[in-house]
């Protein structure tokens, strides 16, 4: 990928006013000179989380997470460093410039431009085919009968495959697409591998799917003849834009509302979603497909703490709720379930009944331990010992992963006691669940790496962010990292060039220093001043020569102490040891 040049990140990071862009996640309340709320990054019920618009970075003070607005873009979305620029870039309106990458690096950012720009062109085409065409008319009178206007389909740029082998190929080639790129998106297939090619969605209303930011990168197209012998719903395949159990259908419209309610009520399909959308229930999201995977619930977890399953009533819904726990439940997410009706889903309730029908239903939901007890108890399973033992056995491993352990014991507590059974007989089966197809190829979320700074370099580096002539006089003096394990860091911040003055430039110089420095520069308070910050630097670099001079002299007595030294060598180390005393003597100045 090519860099993104020093100029474009700086133009970002003075564009983006990190109390704006950070409440527009999520409400700030003012709190003095800075702004405050519960940290979105672990579970608290005080506000640590703050916000400073004068240093433009944030920090929280009970998980150590901070930095400044391309780190706080990077954590909370779950993105890279360059994404991160570009989404605020495109939130400022900026263009950015980048410099040449490596070869292998470029292209595989060419050949993703070239598909977003290929599937934006594909659902215009759609989309123009829907509107238009005379051979669209069968699936313009399916949406009207669903309920979907002209302006609702517009508004989700819904489309029309026609029954057509190639004329989508026609089109994109014509926008001078080649093969490749055609063949990589997704929207054609070929019967044996290297044959011709042919579209893959024929006949079929299309919805765009969009990932969080909002392109589109991939597709869904419904079959319009309920008597077709092919599948229902068919998909794009998984390429270099789309994975299937990362996106989430919908959530480019929709964070904002779910995090406003901090909680999503999800439902199985595009439509469900569209028409709770459009009736006014916003805070809405679907997989694509039924059941969560981790990456999904991780993605969700960003903006709810409340997920409300709301799949259909069959066996086929209570499954795929079933089979969404674990993914759920490890990201520390609140499930409950919405019962419908019997024969209802949300689309055709709220256009029978009305958005409050839906809504108060939706408020009726149980939680999944209640729901399932209940269905259990409904069906007469706990009638006799085989039953209940069923029914622990199914409910023991997801409980296991109930992240909190107060509400773990409460739900274990209500369940024994409903069922009759000690606490101890449901215990025993509290065994997480093992990983599904969907999720074994996953890695385990890397530790979080953290930055201790002792209370000398946390000092120097305080002043080193806040003074340039600090900044020149450490670099006269050498690396501290000899001194310390995080010299390294001091030393970085000595070299830097940034205008400490400009809240932008040392935003972004931080964030060049990776996550864990990022972290601990958060936390030192640069708004504290000394009259004479070189006289100060001087002497805490003192402190730590001092404190190197004494662990060598220590060293050097240690040798000395050994059996069996020679003359010569005890006269050499007694000589060593009176150098580094004179140095101390001397005011701790490092030799050069």
């Amino acid at each position: 990928m090519g860099l993104i040049s020093e100029e474009s990140i700086q133009r970002v990071a003075e564009a983006n006013d990190i109390v704006e862009v950070i409440g527009s996640y999520f409400p700030l309340k003012r709190a003095g000179t800075s702004f405050r709320a519960l940290c979105p990054f672990h579970r608290e019920k005080s506000p640590s989380f703050h916000v400073n618009p004068t240093r433009q970075n944030f920090h929280c003070f009970g998980c150590g997470a901070g930095g400044g607005v391309l780190r706080f873009v990077m954590d909370y979305e779950h993105v890279d460093f360059p994404t991160a620029v570009k989404r605020l870039a495109q939130r400022a309106g900026i263009p950015i410039i980048e410099e040449a990458g490596n070869a292998d690096d470029d292209r595989k950012r060419g050949l993703r431009q070239r598909l977003l720009g290929l599937h934006a062109e594909a659902a215009d085409w759609f989309h123009r085919n829907l509107l238009k065409s005379p051979d669209a008319s069968p699936a313009r009178d399916y949406l009207k009968a669903r309920g979907i206007t002209g302006d609702i389909a517009r508004s989700w740029q819904l489309g029309y495959a026609p029954d057509s082998w190639d004329a989508l190929l026609d089109f994109l080639r014509d926008r001078k697409f080649n093969i490749e790129e055609i063949s990589q998106s997704g929207l054609a297939s070929s019967k044996d591998d290297g044959g011709d090619l042919y579209s893959r969605f024929r006949g079929r209303v299309m919805f765009p799917i969009r990932n969080d930011y909002g392109e589109v990168v991939a597709f869904s197209g419904r079959v319009l003849d309920p008597e077709a012998k092919t599948a229902k719903y068919v998909n794009s395949p998984e390429t270099p834009l789309f994975t299937k159990g990362k996106v989430l259908y919908g959530l480019d419209k929709t964070k904002r509302d779910l995090i406003e309610k901090n909680a999503a009520i999800v439902c199985e399909g595009q439509l469900d979603l569209i028409s709770a959308f459009e009736a006014g229930v916003r805070h809405v999201i679907a997989p694509q497909g039924t059941a969560f995977t981790s990456d999904q619930a991780r993605l969700l977890r960003r903006f709810v703490e409340t997920v409300l399953l709301c799949f259909d009533s069959d066996t086929a819904g209570q499954q795929a709720a079933a089979r969404s726990l674990p993914a759920l439940l490890s990201q520390g997410l609140a499930v409950r379930v919405v019962e419908l009706p019997a024969g209802e889903d949300p689309d055709s309730l709220i256009r029978k009944s009305g958005p409050g029908a839906f809504l108060e239903v939706v408020a009726r939901a149980k939680d999944f331990f209640d729901h399932a007890t209940d269905k259990a108890e409904a069906s007469g399973e706990l009638a006799d010992p085989a039953g209940k033992s069923r029914l622990v056995h199914r409910l023991g491993p997801p409980l296991a992963l109930v992240q909190d352990a107060t509400l773990r014991e409460s739900h274990l507590g209500r369940i024994a006691s409903r069922l009759g059974i000690p606490q101890q007989a449901i215990r025993s089966t509290m065994k997480p669940p093992t990983a599904t197809a969907e999720s074994q190829d996953e890695k385990p979320a890397p530790a979080l790496e953290t930055v201790s700074l002792s209370p000398g370099i946390s000092i120097l580096c305080r002043l080193a962010m806040t003074s340039r002539p600090v900044r020149e006089w450490l670099r006269e003096q050498g690396s501290a990292a000899p001194f310390d394990a995080n010299g390294g860091l001091l030393d970085k911040i000595a070299r830097a060039e940034f205008d400490e003055n400009d809240p932008s430039t040392v935003a972004v110089f931080v964030s060049s220093l990776g996550v864990a420095a990022e972290r601990a520069l958060a936390g030192l308070d640069l708004s504290r001043t000394v009259p004479d910050p070189l006289s100060r630097a001087g002497e805490t670099w003192s402190g730590l020569v001092a404190q190197q001079l004494a662990k060598e002299i220590e060293g050097l007595k240690n040798l000395l102490a050994r059996p069996g030294i020679s003359p010569d060598e005890r006269i050499k180390i007694q000589k060593q040891i009176l150098d580094l005393k004179i140095r101390v003597a001397d005011g701790f100045r490092p030799s050069q």
